[in-house]
């Protein structure tokens, strides 16, 4: 049986490089050497071999026998697969959440938007972004969707966060944004959602835009042998 220690070391191993790899450290494919990362989180190379296989269980990392780890890429087809789940759990709790939302909450989503509006720095536009859905879904209470949309919505953003610039979509960003919190607002379940619906398909052409850009680099990366 592992000690708790072992388990403990993992785990805060695990979160280290996800964050790293949510915040677009890596490129898709990039490789994840065992002993680079060891000496880097100062632990020996048991602990960042059982966090490599955590997050190849979450789909940010792919393990290849006698190759190593490297950093998942996502094709065209599983963007739009991703795409796909994103509008059917996200809708879904967006219908879920706006009979509970109060005028607090509202409040909070308005106090976000306008930091997006201000915003220049595209990681902090990102983490605010994020935080904007995270309050715009909460009121659901449908925990394990929620838990669902945040693995896919990290497993795309970080395709495309290399790729963004304050002014990436900037215009067709707030107006959706604004769009649907006017909708949520007036309590018109059926406006929101046609919204969101359409501001996630716009964001997908990011994240497709992005793929296109980082296949050619995948595929260096595994000709290399790197």
């Amino acid at each position: 049986m592992k000690s708790h220690g072992a388990l403990t070391t993992a785990d805060s191993v695990a979160a280290g490089l996800r964050a790293a790899l949510h915040q677009g450290r890596w490129s898709p494919g990039a490789a994840l050497r065992q002993e680079e990362l060891a000496a880097e989180f100062g632990v020996s190379r048991i602990p960042v071999r059982e966090a490599l296989n955590k997050l190849q269980a979450e789909g940010l990392v792919v393990v290849e026998p006698n190759r190593g780890a490297f950093v998942a890429s996502l094709s065209a087809a599983e963007v739009h697969e991703v795409f796909d789940l994103r509008v059917l759990l996200e809708c879904d709790a967006l219908r879920h959440a706006i009979p509970q939302h109060t005028p607090r909450t509202l409040r909070q989503l308005a106090a976000l938007q306008a930091e997006l509006d201000a915003e220049d720095d595209a990681s902090l536009w990102l983490a605010t972004d994020a935080a904007f859905h995270e309050v715009l879904y909460a009121p659901s209470g449908r925990t394990k969707t929620l838990e669902m949309i945040a693995v896919l919505r990290a497993s795309v953003t970080r395709l495309y966060r290399a790729h963004l610039t304050p002014n990436t979509r900037r215009k067709g960003w707030r107006d959706e944004h604004h769009a649907l919190l006017k909708a949520v607002a007036a309590r018109n379940v059926e406006r929101a959602v046609a919204a969101l619906t359409r501001h996630l398909r716009e964001t997908e052409t990011v994240a497709l835009a992005a793929v296109s850009g980082a296949d050619a680099a995948v595929a260096h990366t595994h000709r290399s042998g790197a």
